[in-house]
C-alpha cells in the first residue's frame, strides 16, 4: 500500500505542477492531496513534513494557532485581487465578472470570519 500512496502522491504533486500554467485548475488543492498521500506512505516521510519551515509557517501557525497577521491576510488578498483581476478585465462577460467578485469577497468574509472568530472556532485546534 506504501507504493500506492507514493505513486498517486506523484501523480497529484504532476498534476498540481501542471495546473500551475493552465487556469480555473486548482493547484493548492493537488497539493494538499500530494502532501496528504505523502504523510500516509511512510512515517519518515510524515515526520519531515510536519518539521518543513513551510508546513510549520503556513499551515501550523497559520491555520492552526492562527497566526497570520492582518499584514499578511491583506497582502493574501492584494494578490489574490490582481490574480483575479486578469480575467475581470479580459472578459466582457457580466456573469464572470459577478462570479469573480463574489469569490474575492466570500475569500475575505470567510478568512476574516476564521481569523477573528466569528465561526469554525473548533474545527482546526489541536
Amino acid at each position: 500500500m506504501r507504493y500506492v500512496y507514493i505513486l498517486l502522491g506523484l501523480v497529484a504533486f504532476g498534476l498540481g505542477t501542471v495546473a500551475i500554467w493552465i487556469p480555473g485548475i486548482p493547484t493548492t488543492g493537488f497539493y494538499v492531496l500530494a502532501a496528504f498521500l505523502f504523510a500516509k506512505s511512510s512515517n519518515r516521510l510524515h515526520t519531515w513534513l510536519l518539521a518543513n519551515p513551510y508546513y510549520q509557517k503556513y499551515v501550523d501557525e497559520g491555520v492552526y494557532q492562527r497566526k497570520l497577521s492582518q499584514k499578511q491576510r491583506i497582502v493574501i488578498y492584494l494578490v489574490s485581487a490582481t490574480c483575479m483581476a486578469i480575467p475581470f478585465f479580459l472578459v466582457p462577460k457580466l456573469w464572470l465578472r459577478l462570479v469573480l467578485i463574489a469569490c474575492s469577497l466570500t475569500q475575505i468574509i470567510s478568512m476574516e470570519g476564521f481569523y477573528r472568530g466569528w465561526w469554525m472556532t473548533n474545527w482546526f485546534r489541536k
